[in-house]
């Protein structure tokens, strides 16, 4: 029961684009990070299998999750940006532009975007999507055996921490890193390690409590984003704690929702929040600059571009689900049934 979950995690992203509240769209690509490593490494186990035929039917369905609604919105990005015009585009995000050339135009089609960091890619029609050109590099690798069992999970995970731990010493930054492969690892390691043990992670999420989970995992991004406010010189430390502790809490909220996320919310309402939450992550830029062109003369942001794009990005999903998503999880339920 991950649907609403994500849902609020890709709200949070668009606050966090569209209303410049700092902090909460990397604490939740984290936190998506987090239980992608989760949901991939147990549909591999429990699902597919690790047999060749087990590999080709979960990549056809991850290229169906991913794909078919993607190339709709791209579509609807492209027929956006030619309407409000590429510069004006690029006011509204530097990388929001349409391709120049034949490797821009195969990266985005593809969402491969061929950066150490693919943050960083100049040119992003949808801009979100670096975030998914790292989510397909660890789906391949999970989908190859990279947490297929505790033992290699674990030195997968100590790897990581390695790793972010000698970048810390070498820079001076104590962050958990943000927009690169390699610390994007931490993480995915650290979901997958979570499914190998989620037994023992349970155990410590009941003897904390859910409701007190739950509320240091709200309590955290209220504390960051009320520290730009309050003590807006000492925020950045506020928000580096933070990101340490989101990755610790979305390791525990991800347990509690697969344990107990059924007692929230009904099978229906997290379905179709759940859905929504991809597009709505997928779309969003281009829903704002549409609203920004509409009712801004300079392609600004603020509350009533948020409000106007979100309800843009939100209507787009749903149709694009409709008559889409839709048809290809039918699709996919096939696939998984083998």
């Amino acid at each position: 029961m991950f649907g609403v979950y994500r849902f609020i995690l890709a709200v949070n992203v668009v606050i966090y684009h569209v209303l410049d509240v700092a902090s909460i769209g990397p604490y939740a690509v984290y936190s998506f990070f987090v239980l992608s490593g989760f949901l991939m490494t147990m549909i591999m186990n429990e699902s597919y299998g690790y047999s060749l035929d087990g590999f080709k039917r979960y990549a056809l369905n991850r290229f169906l999750r991913l794909y078919p609604v993607y190339w709709c919105l791209l579509l609807i990005g492209i027929c956006i940006i030619l309407l409000i015009g590429n510069d004006v585009s690029g006011v509204f995000h530097a990388k929001m532009i349409l391709p120049n050339d034949f490797a821009s135009a195969i990266a985005n089609v593809t969402m491969i975007y061929p950066a150490f960091e693919p943050v960083t890619y100049p040119v992003r029609i949808s801009p979100a999507t670096w975030a998914l050109s790292i989510e397909i590099l660890f789906y391949v690798l999970i989908g190859l055996g990279i947490s297929r069992a505790r033992m290699i999970t674990s030195i997968w995970l100590f790897a990581s921490i390695c790793w972010v731990g000698g970048n810390m010493l070498q820079t001076g930054s104590f962050s958990t890193g943000y927009g690169n492969v390699l610390q994007a690892a931490l993480p995915f390691s650290l979901g997958a390690w979570v499914y190998h043990y989620r037994k023992w992670v349970a155990s410590v999420v009941y003897k904390i409590g859910v409701p007190l989970i739950v509320c240091l995992y709200i309590g955290n991004i209220v504390i960051v984003v009320l520290s730009q406010v309050l003590i807006a010189d000492k925020a950045w430390f506020v928000s580096l704690i933070g990101s340490w502790v989101n990755l610790g809490l979305s390791t525990l909220m991800t347990v509690l929702l697969f344990e107990q996320g059924s007692r929230f919310f009904s099978k229906k309402v997290d379905r179709v929040l759940g859905d929504l939450s991809y597009p709505i992550y997928l779309f969003h830029w281009s829903g704002a600059a549409l609203a920004s062109w509409l009712i801004t003369e300079d392609m600004s942001k603020g509350a009533l571009v948020f409000t106007l794009g979100l309800l843009i990005t939100v209507i787009i999903s749903v149709l694009v689900n409709i008559y889409v998503n839709e048809s290809v999880e039918r699709i996919r339920a096939r696939i998984r049934q083998g």
